[in-house]
């Protein structure tokens, strides 16, 4: 990592509130449902490995799994140049074609 990219990181990164986090969370399929969902695998992240990641989207699965080679938890960050395209891929992918 640069020193450029820490000073980068160290202004552009917010604290968050953690309470929502301990909140248990409630989807319906008209809301929540409603939504395309892809997941974009990142293959080097320690804070949620890739089996982890494998095993939520195995709980509750998304559209597609994209995967990031090489990517941390910050892809923005680690791989910004793969995770651009990754989200204009999704976002140039044609909706699903609804079941008569």
């Amino acid at each position: 990592m640069l020193v450029q990219d820490v000073s980068l990181a160290s202004v552009s990164m917010r604290p968050i509130p953690f309470a929502p986090v301990l909140e248990k969370l409630v989807l319906t399929a008209e809301n929540y449902g409603s939504v395309r969902r892809f997941y974009v695998e990142t293959t080097e992240d320690n804070a949620i490995p890739l089996p982890l990641q494998q095993s939520m989207c195995g709980a509750n699965p998304p559209e597609k799994v994209l995967r990031l080679k090489g990517a941390d938890h910050a892809p923005f960050f680690s791989k910004p140049q793969a995770l651009h395209k990754t989200l204009v891929e999704i976002a140039t992918m044609p909706p699903p074609v609804q079941a008569s």
